[in-house]
C-alpha cells in the first residue's frame, strides 16, 4: 500500500493542491497572490536545483513551462500561442521521460537543452510571422471532431497529450524513479493549465504546479541517493543510522556476511560478487517478523526486529540463513550468446560439461537492547561481536 500511496507524492498533492485552489477553496485574492508572486520563484529554484543536482530533464521542463508562463501572464499572441506552446511543451515533456538525466552541461545534457531551445526560437518565430498560419495549424482536425471537442482543447494539441500522457505514464511505471513519476504529473498539471486558457491565473498556478513538481522530484532523488544503496536497494547505512536513532524499548539487531565474499571476487569477478549481494538482499528483504534490512557496507548487512528479544529473532534468523544457503548461482559460459540461439548446443565446445553452480552461505551475529547498554551503538556493537562468534565457530550460523 505504501509503495502504491508514494507514486502520487508529491506530484498528486500538487495537483490536488492547485485544482483546489483554482476552483475556488480559498478567497480570490489568494488565487491572484499565488499566480502573480510565486510561479517565477518556484521556476527559479526548480531551475537551480536541477542544474546543480545534474538532473537535465527537470531543466528542459522548468525551461519549457517558463516559456508557456509568460506567454500567458503577458496574453502575447491569445490562446493561439498559449495553446501552441502548451503543445510543444507537452511534446518535450514526454520526450524527455524516455531519457536519461544527465549532466546539463556534458554533450547529452546540451543536446537536451537545444531540443528546448530550438524548437521554441522557431515556434515563436513562426507566432510572429505568421500567427494565421499558426490558427489554421492548431484548426486541423485530421480525425473525427469528437474525439478531442470535449476537452476544449485543438486537436493537434490534444493528440500530442494524448500521446505524452500514457508513454509517460508507462516510464514512470517501469523505471520508478522521482524524475519520471514527477515529468508525468507535470503532464497533467500541462494539461489542466490548458484547459483554464481563458483563466491566467489558474494557468500560472498549474505550471507554477508543475515547476514544483520537478523541483520536489530533484529533492526526493537526492533524499533517495543518500539512503538508498543503489546496488540492493535496501536503505543504506545512513538510514541505518537515522532508523536506529528511533528505536526505543526491545528490539534486536542482527549483523549479516556473506561468508567467503573475498574469494568469490577473485575467483569470478565483480559481476558475480554484484549478483552474491543482490542476491543476498533479496532473502534479507523478506525477512520474516518485520524485520528491516538495511546495506551496512561491503559484504555485511543489518537487520532490525523492533519488539523482539532476541531469543524470539534466532529462529527467524536461522529461515533466512537457510533461505540464502539454498539458493544457488548458475556461472554460464563466458562463450554464451545474450539471445537464445535457434540450435543451443552450436556455440558450445566440445566436451563442454554442464555449467557450474555456486552456493552461497552467511553469517549472522544477533544481540537485543535487554542487556547492561541498550543504546543501539552498544546493541550493533555486541551483535558484531556475536557475528565474529558465528565466523570463528565455522561459518554458516547464527550467534549470540
Amino acid at each position: 500500500m505504501f509503495r502504491f500511496l508514494i507514486r502520487f507524492l508529491p506530484g498528486g498533492v500538487t495537483l490536488a493542491a492547485a485544482l483546489a485552489l483554482v476552483l475556488g477553496f480559498g478567497s480570490p485574492e489568494l488565487k491572484e497572490t499565488v499566480a502573480t508572486a510565486y510561479p517565477w520563484v518556484v521556476f527559479a529554484a526548480a531551475l537551480f536545483m536541477g542544474v546543480f543536482f545534474h538532473r537535465s530533464r527537470v531543466v528542459v521542463g522548468v525551461l519549457a513551462l517558463s516559456v508557456t508562463a509568460g506567454v500567458a501572464s503577458t496574453g502575447a499572441g491569445g490562446v493561439t500561442a498559449l495553446h501552441f506552446l502548451g503543445g510543444l511543451t507537452a511534446l518535450l515533456l514526454g520526450l524527455s521521460s524516455l531519457l536519461r538525466d544527465c549532466g546539463v552541461f556534458s554533450t547529452a545534457g546540451l543536446l537536451q537543452l537545444g531540443a528546448v531551445l530550438v524548437p521554441g526560437f522557431f515556434g515563436g518565430l513562426f507566432l510572429a510571422v505568421a500567427p494565421q498560419d499558426m490558427a489554421v495549424f492548431l484548426a486541423a482536425m485530421p480525425f473525427p471532431g469528437a474525439l478531442s471537442l470535449w476537452s476544449g482543447l485543438p486537436q493537434p494539441v490534444f493528440l500530442t497529450l494524448a500521446l505524452a500522457l500514457p508513454g509517460s505514464l508507462g516510464v514512470a511505471l517501469f523505471r520508478g524513479g522521482a524524475v519520471d513519476r514527477g515529468l508525468f504529473w507535470t503532464l497533467l498539471l500541462l494539461a489542466l493549465a490548458l484547459s483554464f486558457s481563458h483563466d491566467a491565473a489558474a494557468v500560472a498556478i498549474f505550471l507554477m504546479g508543475g515547476g514544483l513538481t520537478l523541483g520536489l522530484s530533484v529533492v526526493e532523488t537526492s533524499h533517495a541517493m543518500a539512503y538508498r544503496d543503489d546496488l540492493t536497494g535496501l536503505p543504506a547505512r545512513r538510514a541505518l543510522t537515522r532508523d536506529m536513532e528511533g528505536l526505543g524499548g526491545t528490539y534486536s539487531v542482527a549483523m549479516v556476511d556473506v561468508d567467503h565474499f573475498k574469494r568469490f571476487n577473485d575467483r569470478h569477478g565483480h559481476d558475480v560478487g554484484d549478483q552474491v549481494l543482490r542476491m543476498v538482499a533479496g532473502r534479507l528483504a523478506q525477512a520474516p517478523g518485520g524485520g528491516r534490512a538495511f546495506r551496512y557496507g561491503g559484504e555485511e548487512f543489518t537487520l532490525i526486529f523492533p519488539g523482539k528479544t532476541r531469543q524470539e529473532v534466532v529462529p527467524l534468523l536461522d529461515v533466512v540463513r537457510e533461505d540464502v544457503a539454498n539458493s544457488t548461482f548458475t556461472l554460464r559460459s563466458w562463450r554464451r550468446p545474450r539471445k537464445k540461439p535457434v540450435n543451443p548446443g552450436a556455440w558450445k565446445s566440445p566436451g563442454a560439461g554442464q555449467p557450474r553452480g555456486l552456493s552461497v552461505t552467511v553469517s549472522i551475529g544477533v544481540a537485543d537492547s535487554t542487556g547492561k547498554d541498550p543504546s543501539p551503538e552498544a546493541v550493533l556493537k555486541r551483535a558484531d561481536e556475536a557475528l565474529y562468534r558465528a565466523k570463528k565457530g565455522g561459518r554458516n550460523r547464527v550467534a549470540r
